[in-house]
């Protein structure tokens, strides 16, 4: 059986190359050029599309558009000429699924059957076997397409019956690529702004809740110096512009996806129709007056461990909510432990696992060596240190507080300030994981304070976690909670809103979760929510105005530091919306209602 194939770009040539390895093939494209890379390979090349329908009984297409494919079908010498009952069309574009559903039905009149396949991954990880292909069609299309599709990837997912779903999925993936992409890229120009490195971000984001495929792939190539996609920019674009398309088609507002696909057209527009998706790096540090690079100073200030304690330190905590409790308790597993908390029914729970209760701020300062704060706000630390009965009438010089609330980088470097006198440091170390993570033992934490201090403090904090980053100075640990609070606010929306879309346009949810979560749409929020989506299972704990709260932070810091954070700004506006819509203590994942409502559906229905 000879195998055709229409469409030699960069990811129509890895994918021709691996059903070459495999099966007898016959290419051709309208550009002579594309051919050349096939000329030494055991590959017929044919005279036009028609001639290829001709000798091949199975037909590969992978171009930029639908319209092109409508093209190489129809057009001049094109496919439809030579095909007869019985040949099987799989295209591979990343098209538009109602007009690749029109087409499908006129060459089932003539007996030739279509099923769309579209992959996720990059040329070169198609070459390495290892890209996602997704496929929808008749039962009888699939089951013939299979072996063939499993010669390019083993990592075949059916999509659907639908002719058209496949590329549906594969726009909702590359949406939520896209939106975790340029969010990321503008969240982490604004910490370069407030001075953290790209290394300690990339650290930041991929040990937290903002992990996603960029953090993951594009920050770690941009650190080590390399390139990390070869993607041309128009074509991300184009897809975005499909994904706006099918927005309307579905009466869905995508508004994350829209500004994301203004980002796209604006970098077009500047860096022209050549440009690639690595040069929006430039572009997005551009617009916050700043350059996305790796710290000249390669010295790690991870490798600062200052004076080692001659004792083992006492700690105390104070602050037992849910978020500091979580982070005492785990603490308790493995040292003596000092606890306030102003509600006494808090301590008395830590005092039945062990705790020493202090009863009163003072007395707990002046038992204590390291002093954890985990509450609200920055301006309760202050008052917590500084007022009538607070921490500082216990306090002398030597003593150390860490503060865990996730805070004004300001404010903290105010109160450091105010604490020399007292020769007491101050040291925040915010956290990002949630309670859940904090009791498991892998929740992120983020130092900003005095190399000199770190040693100390470190063994503290690796007991709640081994996952500790240094940020650098203080004030510093609180910009990277916020950076990593700002993109997986990102990265839960990103994935509501595309969820949504693919669930209006009917695709089941479990299904998107299959294939986003292995592709290049995956996020360490889509990870969580997907796979419970549909029943509107748990997936966080944690209260809206507290996620407000700390995007009200970072679109501060953003201001102060003059950068954009024009997807963060939606973000922001969004849940925002969901405190006023939900209640200030509805849980996160409430906010999946929010969009069902926007978009008019039930997720459960989907």
């Amino acid at each position: 059986m000879k195998i055709g194939f229409i469409g030699l770009g960069a990811m129509g040539s890895a994918l021709a190359h691996q059903l070459q390895q495999a099966h007898p093939l016959v290419v051709w494209d309208s550009n002579a050029a594309a051919l050349k890379s096939f000329a030494k390979a055991d590959v017929t090349a044919a005279k036009s599309a028609t001639d290829l329908a001709r000798q091949c009984e199975v037909i590969f297409l992978c171009l930029p558009r639908t319209c092109d494919v409508q093209q190489a079908l129809y057009g001049t010498d094109g496919l439809a000429e030579g095909l007869s009952a019985g040949k099987l069309v799989i295209d591979q574009t990343s098209g538009m699924p109602g007009e690749t559903r029109a087409l499908e039905s006129a060459l089932s009149v003539r007996g030739v059957a279509l099923i769309d396949a579209p992959v996720s991954g990059t040329p070169e990880v198609v070459a390495q076997g290892k890209a996602t292909v997704m496929a929808s069609g008749s039962d009888e299309a699939f089951q013939r397409a299979l072996p063939l599709l499993r010669a390019i990837s083993p990592t075949v997912i059916r999509c659907g019956t639908r002719v058209g779903d496949a590329q549906a999925m594969k726009l909702v993936n590359n949406a939520m690529n896209a939106g975790s992409r340029l969010s990321t890229l503008e969240v982490v120009a604004m910490g370069t702004k407030m001075g953290l490195t790209l290394e300690s971000m990339t650290d930041i984001l991929n040990k937290g809740s903002g992990r996603n495929h960029t953090s993951e792939r594009m920050l770690t190539a941009l650190v080590q110096g390399k390139a990390s996609t070869d993607v041309a920019l128009p074509l991300m674009l184009k897809d975005l512009n499909q994904v706006a398309a099918l927005g309307v088609e579905c009466n869905v507002p995508m508004q994350i996806s829209n500004v994301v696909r203004g980002l796209l057209q604006i970098g077009v527009n500047t860096l022209g129709d050549t440009a690639r998706l690595e040069d929006v790096v430039g572009l997005i540090g551009s617009m916050a007056a700043t350059r996305l690079a790796p710290a000249p100073d390669t010295s790690s200030p991870q490798q600062a461990t200052g004076t080692a304690a001659t004792r083992e330190p006492v700690v105390g905590y104070v602050g037992l909510g849910v978020m500091g409790g979580a982070l005492a308790r785990r603490l308790l597993l493995s040292r003596k432990l000092h606890v306030f908390d102003v509600r006494p029914e808090l301590a008395r729970e830590l005092e039945a696992q062990g705790a020493v209760v202090e009863p009163d701020l003072p007395s707990l300062a002046r038992a204590c060596d390291v002093i954890m704060v985990c509450v609200p706000t920055s301006s309760v630390v202050r008052k917590l240190i500084f007022d009538k009965g607070g921490l500082a009438e216990g306090l002398s010089a030597g003593k150390i507080i860490v503060d865990q609330t996730t805070g004004d980088p300001t404010e903290a470097r105010r109160i450091a300030e105010d604490l020399k006198s007292l020769g007491v440091p101050l040291v925040d170390a915010p956290v990002a994981g949630g309670p859940r993570g904090a009791d498991a033992g892998t929740i992120a934490i983020y130092y900003g304070g005095p190399a000199d201090v770190f040693g100390p403090v470190r063994a503290v904090l690796e007991s709640i976690s081994p996952n500790v980053v240094y940020c650098g100075e203080t004030g510093n640990g609180h910009v990277a909670k916020l950076v990593n609070a700002s993109i997986a606010a990102t990265n839960r929306l990103i994935t509501y809103e595309c969820a949504a879309l693919g669930a209006k346009y009917g695709l089941a949810v479990p299904c998107m979760a299959k294939v986003i979560n292995q592709s290049s749409g995956r996020n360490a929020g889509s990870e969580r929510i997907l796979p419970v989506l549909a029943t509107h299972g748990k997936s966080a704990n944690f209260q809206l105005e507290l996620m407000v709260k700390d995007l009200r932070l970072g679109a501060r810091m953003a201001m102060d530091g003059g950068a954009p954070m024009v997807i963060a700004g939606v973000i922001r506006n969004l849940f925002e919306t969901g405190v006023h819509r939900l209640g200030r203590s509805a849980n996160l994942d409430d906010m999946a209602h929010l969009f069902e409502e926007m978009a008019s559906f039930k997720f459960d229905a989907a």
